[in-house]
C-alpha cells in the first residue's frame, strides 16, 4: 500500500506532467464533468476521460467514443512512461492508473 504523502506527491507530478504535454487537466471531484479527470486511489493515480456532450450532437445514449478512448490511452500510455511512471491501462474502462514506483 502507498503512503498518502508520495500518493499525494505522484498526484501533483502526474499533473504537472500532463499539463506540460498540453491536456488541460482536472480534478475527479471538479465541477465541470467532463475532459481529462485524475484521481488518487488508495494505491494510485488514475487518470480517465468524460466525453463532452458536444461529440455527440444527436445525443445517443450508449455513444462509447472507443477511437477517441483508445488514442487518448495510447498518449497517457506514452506520456507518462516516458516519463518514469510505472503505467498501467485498463481497456475496459479506458482509464490509466499510475502507481509509485517502489524504491
Amino acid at each position: 500500500m502507498a503512503d498518502g504523502v508520495a500518493l499525494q506527491g505522484l498526484f501533483t507530478d502526474v499533473c504537472s506532467t500532463l499539463a506540460r504535454a498540453g491536456f488541460d487537466v482536472a480534478s475527479a471531484s471538479a465541477a465541470e464533468g467532463t475532459g481529462l479527470k485524475v484521481r488518487q486511489e488508495q494505491d494510485a493515480v488514475v487518470v480517465g476521460w468524460l466525453p463532452s456532450p458536444e461529440l455527440d450532437p444527436v445525443g445517443r445514449q450508449v455513444a462509447e467514443y472507443e477511437g477517441i478512448r483508445a488514442a487518448l490511452r495510447q498518449a497517457l500510455l506514452e506520456i507518462l512512461t516516458q516519463a518514469g511512471y510505472a503505467v498501467q491501462a485498463d481497456r475496459h474502462s479506458g482509464e490509466v492508473r499510475i502507481k509509485p514506483v517502489e524504491s
